[in-house]
């Protein structure tokens, strides 16, 4: 169970390992029917046999909308108040097909103050599959709440 972390209590170096999520055609549908980006790499297997990988891959934003998920379950907790900042990198460097189970490794890596209330944290995610392949980079920065007078 996580404790209630607020800006001070990060350190740069500090790393937090995630758990995990195997991903799914089923995942690939119905991201494709809440988005309508239904690319034929991510959906159509003889497509996906004559496309740079061969076969069928998860795609780039749903891979990014499970690392949020990882954030709000492993990083805070629903009492400290976050938002999401934006992204300084995002590098697929593997792709991740259905059936593969990711997680990632949160390091922070940078902080900085934002205002009174909040300060900035910038974490690199080293997204992993099952192997301990390292599939993606991202650079995140979350703004979150200061202890102030809490």
């Amino acid at each position: 169970m996580l404790i209630n972390k607020y800006y001070e209590d990060y350190t740069v170096g500090e790393e937090v390992i995630t758990s995990g999520r195997t991903l799914t055609h089923a995942d690939i549908r119905l991201f494709n029917g809440a988005t309508d980006a239904s690319h034929p790499a991510h959906v159509d297997a003889e497509y996906s046999k004559e496309h740079p990988f061969g076969k069928i891959v998860v795609p780039g934003a749903l891979i990014i909308g499970v690392i949020d998920g990882f954030v709000v379950q492993n990083l805070f907790t629903r009492k400290t108040k976050i938002a999401h900042y934006g992204y300084d990198k995002i590098r697929f460097l593997s792709p991740v097909t259905p059936g593969d189970t990711i997680y990632m490794i949160a390091k922070v890596i940078e902080k900085r103050d934002k205002n009174e209330g909040f300060g900035i944290i910038k974490f690199e995610f080293d997204v992993k599959n099952q192997e301990q392949k390292t599939v993606a980079i991202v650079h995140d920065l979350q703004m979150v709440e200061k202890k102030g007078e809490n």
